[in-house]
Order: structure tokens, then sequence, then C-alpha cells
């Protein structure tokens, strides 16, 4: 069976959006969310454990039965004795469970600053790439409008060219080089604005394959280390 990967399937249609990297995106700051849930599930289970454990020990500690003599005080003091060993051992796994709630809180920040490494590298090539954008669509504007005035004027240029009027011949002829000049240096820069853009269209393609695989394995790492905090909980219960 195909393995599904991230960087197949989230992309847009629209040359400017950006969302399927923000659904992502989104997963990811979901994850996030789910691990302050068992950080927080892990901390209150550990002070509820670690409140009854001490209670248990208190309890222990502060029974009687000096008084006793014999075999029945020989049971009263085990029984005492087990009570506080019950005790300590909530103790022990309200410590483990902070231990687990420690190394939980570890992973979420180490994935929190990978994941600002590639936020940061996509926000400023997609914002590079939608200004190239605009900047590209409005040369193109520019261009054609600026072709459309010297189409126009050589028009006019050659419809006064059987004119006796030399000098009117003249300056629309002057007008015509003029727009074509215009024109040309208009295709110029829109040809120097789609070559920009396209170099920032594989710039951020790039960016975003990294991004996906980068992300896949963060969402992976945090699915396989929450089950298995998941599962040590558990253990340790049961």
């Amino acid at each position: 069976m195909t393995r599904l990967e991230f960087k197949d399937a989230f992309w847009s249609k629209d040359f400017t959006a950006n969302m399927g990297y923000e659904t992502i995106l989104q997963r990811l700051l979901d994850g996030r969310k789910m691990c302050k849930d068992v950080e927080d599930l892990l901390k209150q289970r550990a002070l509820a454990e670690e409140k009854y454990g001490k209670e248990l020990v208190q309890i222990a500690r502060k029974a009687g039965g000096q008084t006793e003599i014999n075999t029945l005080k020989a049971s009263f003091n085990i029984l005492k004795q087990q009570i506080e060993n019950v005790g300590n051992s909530h103790i022990q796994l309200a410590q483990s469970l902070k231990d687990e709630l420690k190394r939980i809180e570890e992973f979420r920040e180490r994935q929190k600053e990978l994941r600002k490494k590639y936020e940061s590298a996509m926000d400023r090539l997609q914002k590079n790439k939608v200004s190239l954008y605009k900047k590209t669509i409005e040369s193109k504007k520019i261009y054609e409008q600026k072709c459309r005035d010297s189409d126009e004027a050589e028009l006019i240029s050659k419809s006064m060219s059987s004119s006796s009027n030399t000098k009117q011949a003249e300056k629309s002829q002057s007008k015509a080089k003029q727009c074509k000049e215009a024109a040309n240096e208009a295709e110029t820069i829109y040809r120097q604005n789609v070559e920009m853009l396209e170099k920032a269209r594989i710039e951020w393609e790039l960016e975003h394959i990294n991004s996906c695989e980068a992300f896949q394995q963060q969402e992976g790492d945090r699915i396989a280390v929450l089950r298995n905090s998941l599962w040590v909980h558990t253990v340790s219960i049961s």
C-alpha cells in the first residue's frame, strides 16, 4: 500500500493561496494543545496521587496501638506498615507521572522550536511570492496598455504619413516611436517580473515540500510519544 504523504496532498489551486500549508500548521497547533491536555491530566493525577499517598503515610504513622501486646499488636503494626507502603507507592507513582509530564513538556517545546523555524521560512517566502505576483500582474496590465497605446500611435502615424502636413506627420511618427519604446520597456519589466515570480514560486514550492516532510515527521512523533505516555500511565495504575 502506498504511503500517504503530506507533500502530495496539501496544495492549493489558487497561486497566492496557502490553505494547504495552513491546514497542516493548524493540525500541528491542535496537536500541541493535545500535548498540553495530556500534561494537564498527568499533572492533576500526580497531585491527587501525591496528596492521597501522603495522607495514607500520615494516617499509618499517627495510628496508635502502643498499648496492645503480643500477636494482635504485631498484626496491627503490619497493617500500619502496609498502609504506609501503599501510601509510598502512590507517592512514587506521583513522581513517575511528574517525570513523564516533564518529558512531554520538553518534547512539546522541541517541536515548537522546529515548527517555528519552518513557519518563519514559509511566511517569508509566501509574502514574497504574493508580493511578486501582484507586481507581475500590475506590470502585465501596464505592458498591455503600452502595447495598445503603441498600436494606436502606429496606426495614427501611418494614416498621417500620406498627409500634406509634414510637421504633423513627423510629430505622429515621433509619438509612435516613443510609444513603441515605452512598450518595449514595459515588456522588459514584465518579463523580469515573470522570471522573478517563477524563481519565487520554485523557492516556495521547495520549502513547502520540506515543511510538509518535517511536519509529517513531527505529527508522527507526537502521536508516538503521546501513545506511549498514555500506555505507560495506564500500566502504572493497573
